[in-house]
């Protein structure tokens, strides 16, 4: 009996090993997501392509992570969440594993805010990059506005200087 009991703690130490590391590299995930916003709010292309190299590393490290603790999952459960899981735990070590657990979703909640608010940056980048493309497209086309003594005056409306509200 007690060679038994010791096996399955070496089981369920190796999950929680796992579990611990995924969630360790989506906490990474996080920062690095996190820098990816700073970079697009500082509008540093270099500094964008920089982290953005970083974050598909980072990403790729966290997604072996997952692959990995979900296959020992599925060997030892089946198709039972993760939450179902960690109540199977040995009862000293249900809490902590429910806490890995809460700890997951919550980073993956805060890892997908990031993702939804950096989208958001990099579309409003494009949106000022058409209007800025429209107006010096506009202010070609367009009749050049009047003659004057030392050649023709463009239009006030046909700037191509774009505030960034544009």
């Amino acid at each position: 009996m007690d060679r038994l009991g010791g096996a399955m703690n070496a089981g369920w130490d190796a999950f929680r090993e796992l579990l611990e590391e995924e969630a360790r590299l989506l906490g990474s995930l996080n920062a690095v997501a996190l820098q990816l916003t700073q970079a697009l709010i500082d509008n540093d292309a270099d500094q964008i392509v920089a982290v953005e190299r970083s974050l598909e590393g980072t990403r790729l490290l966290h997604a072996e992570g997952q692959r990995r603790r979900r296959e020992l999952q599925k060997r030892g459960f089946g198709t039972r969440t993760l939450e179902s899981v960690c109540e199977f735990a040995p009862p000293k070590l249900r809490p902590h594993f429910r806490g890995l657990a809460r700890e997951l979703t919550i980073r993956g909640i805060s890892l997908s805010l990031t993702n939804q608010n950096n989208k958001a940056l990099i579309l409003a980048g494009m949106e000022r990059l058409r209007k800025t493309v429209s107006l010096i497209s506009e202010s070609r086309v367009e009749s050049p506005g009047t003659y004057r003594r030392r050649g023709i005056v463009a239009k006030p409306a046909g700037s191509v200087l774009v505030s960034q509200r544009a």
